[in-house]
């Protein structure tokens, strides 16, 4: 697992989960299949990547991003330079999955191919 002070992504994510048992919520970037005709084809487009957050406090995003840029200040995830577009939590991983078994988010138990800790 790698650190990083921001991550950058010109994906579509969305809130994917959220769990208030656990305090964790997990944002998406969709997949790419490869008979569907898209106007960007992404650099890789078999994998997704989940951003996740833990020990979530509080948020305050929309429920979807064209393309995202997170970057930690204190205890708070800032989103695209706006100061409203938060989530006060513990921590954030970001992790990037290329497997067909994307329903085991649900179980907490994805085997991601890399991270990032922010």
């Amino acid at each position: 697992m790698s650190k990083s002070s921001k991550f950058n992504s010109q994906r579509i994510y969305r809130i994917w989960m959220y769990t208030v048992s656990h305090s964790t919520l997990i944002l998406r970037s969709e997949k790419q299949y490869f008979d569907v005709d898209y106007a960007f084809k992404y650099d890789e487009p078999d994998l997704t990547i989940d951003v996740i957050f833990n020990g979530v406090d509080f948020i305050s995003i929309p429920d979807s991003f064209n393309e995202i840029e997170i970057k930690k200040e204190g205890e708070k995830f800032i989103f695209n330079n706006n100061e409203n577009w938060y989530v006060k939590a513990a921590n954030c991983i970001v992790g990037q999955y290329d497997g067909d078994d994307e329903d085991k988010i649900w179980e907490m138990s994805l085997k991601y191919n890399e991270t990032i800790e922010l």
